[in-house]
């Protein structure tokens, strides 16, 4: 884990990288704003995490880092060692988690429990849509007080790009760094099912409801995947995962018609 920490005190946020190895956009994200030697007006940590699976070019080296939260620090596993390390890193701290996907190429932002601050958070991305994943379990962002972007397509420079844009806007809206910047009241949607499925073809939008009775993934010697109820495809994807097609979602309006939950101790 690489950890980069700028300015003077103790820093309030935190923006990381490359919980999986193979989704370089944040690193160059973090890069990027480093060799631009923007002035820092409030501390800051960055944190590139998994750096042994990055030098592999694989996603983990023994499991998936996001799933591997909170870890122990004496475990076999290198990623159950390393989420132990990454959260003592974050304690205390607002988080920027940057991500890449196979399924949509425009940015996104998936969050746990809407709270003030979180609601806060998800402006400062300056995106036009958020998801609330609490349905999934684990993630970091459902051990830190945080957001988790997708920047787009893994491997792209598009997703470079945005990871860089959010980065940016992100730490301009609380006034860590001086740039324009726009807060944002993005449309929400909560995830509410996890489809599972391997080898299906995904014949959807992500984003784009799903009509009832729709045929919306297909194998060939397997049933049809025919929607029950409307739903909104959120990383559904022809292969992006071993065992799931993705996620089924409703929509839930606009950020701002949304009630807060409140903080907890």
């Amino acid at each position: 884990m690489r950890v980069h920490t700028l300015g003077s005190g103790d820093p309030e946020f935190a923006v990381v990288a490359c919980l999986h190895g193979d989704e370089l956009c944040g690193k160059n994200a973090i890069e990027r704003f480093l060799a631009a030697e923007f002035p820092v007006k409030k501390p800051l940590k960055l944190v590139i995490a998994n750096e042994e699976a990055i030098e592999e070019g694989e996603r983990f080296i023994d499991e998936d880092l996001n799933r591997a939260f909170p870890g122990h620090e004496n475990a076999a596993s290198h990623e159950d060692r390393l989420a132990a390390a990454v959260l003592d890193e974050l304690d205390g701290l607002q988080v920027l988690d940057l991500h890449a996907t196979v399924s949509f190429p425009e940015p996104f932002v998936f969050y746990h429990r809407l709270t003030p601050r979180t609601r806060q958070l998800l402006q400062a991305t300056g995106l036009s849509r958020a998801v609330n994943i609490s349905h999934v379990g684990g993630g970091l962002i459902n051990h830190v007080d945080g957001v988790a972007v997708e920047c787009g397509l893994k491997g792209s420079e598009e997703a470079s790009d945005h990871a860089y844009d959010v980065l940016v806007n992100f730490l301009a809206s609380y006034g860590i760094i001086d740039h324009e910047h726009v807060g944002s009241d993005p449309d929400v949607y909560r995830v509410t099912e996890v489809v599972p499925g391997a080898g299906y073809e995904f014949l959807g939008v992500n984003f784009e409801e799903v009509e009832a009775g729709e045929v919306y993934a297909t194998k060939e010697g397997e049933p049809e995947k025919v929607a029950d109820q409307p739903f909104f495809p959120v990383l559904m994807s022809t292969g992006g995962y071993d065992h799931l097609i993705g996620f089924a979602a409703q929509h839930l309006g606009m950020l701002s018609s949304l009630e807060d939950q409140p903080d907890e101790d």
